[in-house]
């Protein structure tokens, strides 16, 4: 079996959505998944191509079998590495990246290039911190998001994860609006 020291275990798969509500409730009512946390109007810089652009976007999260599920509406048309999506398209959700919680986010690029990635964008929520999107081309606009190693995630996480393990479907959304 293949042990990845590097990039370590699959955190989260995100999904890029044209509409976060509507993207949720498909995923509450359709596939019995939540309930969903989350923050609305998240104003966040991206950076793609060495430029920074500020730009606004919603996000929920849920977990399903310990999973992080990541729905992701960029909220306006600025560059960022979600801009593929909107601009090639009709569909109403795509997967977009697989997320790895990284030690050590230069090594972790670093073993990305390596197997013949490429940074593709960053997503700056704070000066302090970026999440980094690798791909190549054989990924076809799929991309490996490096989250930086962050303890008050982690704990988070396991919290939210084993609270949806034991949802009964009441209060499905909770969401924060910035």
């Amino acid at each position: 079996m293949f042990a990845d020291d590097i990039l370590g275990p699959v955190k989260q798969w995100g999904y890029l959505v044209r509409d976060l509500d509507e993207a949720m409730d498909c995923w509450v009512n359709q596939l019995g998944v939540g309930p969903w946390w989350g923050y609305r109007n998240v104003p966040a810089m991206a950076e793609c191509d060495g430029q920074q652009n500020p730009i606004l976007m919603s996000v929920g999260l849920a977990y399903h079998q310990g999973m992080q599920i990541e729905l992701i509406q960029q909220l306006d048309d600025a560059p960022s590495p979600y801009q593929y999506f909107y601009q090639r398209g009709t569909e109403a959700q795509a997967l977009q990246q697989v997320a790895y919680m990284v030690p050590n986010v230069e090594v972790a690029i670093a073993q990305c290039q390596q197997r013949g990635m490429h940074e593709v964008g960053r997503i700056l929520p704070s000066p302090a911190l970026a999440y980094v999107y690798m791909s190549s081309p054989a990924m076809a606009g799929l991309a490996i998001e490096l989250m930086p190693h962050d303890q008050n995630f982690l704990d988070d996480y396991a919290r939210c994860a084993a609270e949806a393990a034991q949802w009964d479907g009441t209060d499905p959304y909770r969401l924060i609006r910035f």
